[in-house]
């Protein structure tokens, strides 16, 4: 049984899972990635992980979020979409889509190493992608629809990825800017990069779309003859190689570039930004007349052909990450970087049951229960719907009328009761309570219809004995 890959678990950070490098560069390394939902969702990506020196730089870090929002408005299937952005702990990881395929520079490196052909029909087909995402990411417009202006900086074979179904990508959109800020006084970084850079910008002139169409023109110089362009020993030899030494066709390295195709590769690659294509569509075109693409099946096939052992093993580890990340096999964390888990409480806190020391009034007030079938918050039936509890100053009020209508009653049985005792003392010939008026009146008693005068009070200190 063939061994399972080593997927290198580094850790969780946020809601990501990190796991061993694709590659690495001067600003950051690339790892396998998986996201982590909160439903049991995942998603296999790739996380750009910034250099801690560069991530502890403030003025890089507020540029590199800048531009990577604005990069996230490029959507474009030959564009590597961004899809999160993540500070945290001291690290910035830039989260991309996961896809399984290889740099245009690998590619033409072992081509030319184990002599395997560039048909141009293949770098035709590549490069029309790449134009084609570069001209999405020129026209980007903001959410009220404004352009963006967005230009790369930074189109290179590193930044083009040929997955294997054939289809080409760019990657990095946005990051270019801070990249250039932070490696302004590292040559030892850009020499690696300066080798397409157009003019105007290695002069810090006007950069626009233009500026990517020179740079696209030397990737695809480069591709169609697996050489370099401009080289240089070191960084002001190169610069002055890319200013003024004498552009060579393609076709004077690989016969099979047709003059037509020269022509198309040369005009991207005038020095003049006037003379180039004005747009990275228009260039695309040009070179689909000059050289018909090959189709997406062919181009995939090239680059199992050059490539296949390297992807069928990344294929391999990504299998493993998503069979232990479906599984929930993926080792704790310390506390600090766990990822909260969801709560089965409600994320509304409940309100809390209100008490009171009052009494409960003397008079209960009876509801109608209706039968029939209710549904609780929760979503359960039951077979009778209970009347709701009244609120606390309802409570109140209830009680406050209940007693006062106690005390009207009272007053009312107290009368009756004081009138019928008058009216049988009267009878008797007594006097009545001092507290009672000594004015004649007719008081009406159960059914008698004799009305009983009550006799004027003597001046006797003692009443008569009964």
């Amino acid at each position: 049984m063939e061994e399972a890959p080593d997927i290198d678990y580094r850790g969780v950070l946020g809601r990501y899972a990190l796991y061993g490098e694709i590659a690495a560069g001067g600003m950051a390394t690339v790892h396998y990635g998986r996201l982590l939902g909160s439903v049991g969702f995942s998603r296999t990506v790739a996380i750009k992980r910034l250099h801690p020196h560069l991530a502890r730089d403030p003025d890089f870090v507020k540029m590199f979020l800048s531009e990577a929002k604005l990069a996230a408005r490029v959507r474009h299937p030959n564009v590597v979409p961004t899809l999160d952005v993540v500070e945290l702990e001291g690290e910035i990881l830039l989260v991309m889509e996961y896809v399984e395929g290889e740099s245009l520079s690998r590619l033409v490196r072992v081509a030319k190493r184990d002599k395997k052909p560039l048909p141009p029909r293949v770098i035709t087909g590549i490069m029309c992608n790449v134009l084609e995402g570069l001209h999405a990411a020129h026209e980007a417009m903001s959410e009220k629809g404004v352009p963006l202006g967005i230009v790369h900086r930074d189109v290179s074979p590193q930044n083009v990825l040929v997955g294997a179904d054939g289809v080409a990508r760019v990657l990095d959109f946005g990051v270019a800017k801070a990249t250039s800020r932070a490696s302004e006084t590292r040559n030892e970084h850009i020499k690696g990069k300066i080798s397409y850079m157009a003019p105007e910008q290695l002069a810090r002139g006007a950069i626009d779309r233009r500026t990517d169409i020179f740079s696209a023109a030397v990737v695809m110089w480069q591709a169609l003859t697996g050489e370099k362009l401009f080289t240089g020993e070191d960084v002001a030899t190169l610069v002055y190689a890319i200013v003024s030494d004498p552009l060579r066709p393609p076709s004077l390295l690989n016969p099979e570039v047709s003059p037509e195709l020269d022509a198309v590769v040369l005009r991207g690659l005038d020095r003049d930004q006037e003379a180039r294509w004005p747009t990275a569509r228009d260039m695309a075109l040009a070179l689909e007349k000059a050289c018909p693409p090959a189709p997406v099946r062919e181009i995939g096939q090239w680059v199992a052909d050059v490539c296949g052992d390297a992807i069928e093993y990344r294929a391999a580890v990504v299998a493993e990450i998503e069979a232990q990340s479906s599984t929930n096999s993926i080792p704790p964390e310390p506390a600090a970087k766990q990822i909260p888990r969801l709560s089965s409480k409600p994320t509304q806190p409940e309100m809390p049951i209100q008490q009171t020391t009052e009494p409960m009034p003397a008079v209960q007030i009876e509801r109608p229960i209706t039968n029939g079938s209710a549904v609780t918050p929760a979503g359960v039936g039951v077979g009778v719907a209970a009347p709701a509890a009244p609120e606390p100053r309802s409570r109140l009020m209830i009680a406050f009328l209940a007693i006062a209508t106690l005390v009207v009653l009272g007053s009312v049985v107290a009368m009756v009761i004081f009138a019928r005792a008058a009216a049988n003392d009267g009878a008797n010939g007594a006097a009545p309570p001092p507290s009672v008026s000594t004015d004649e009146t007719a008081i009406s008693i159960g059914t008698s219809k004799t009305p009983v005068v009550p006799p004027r009070p003597t001046t006797s200190s003692s009443a008569k004995p009964r």
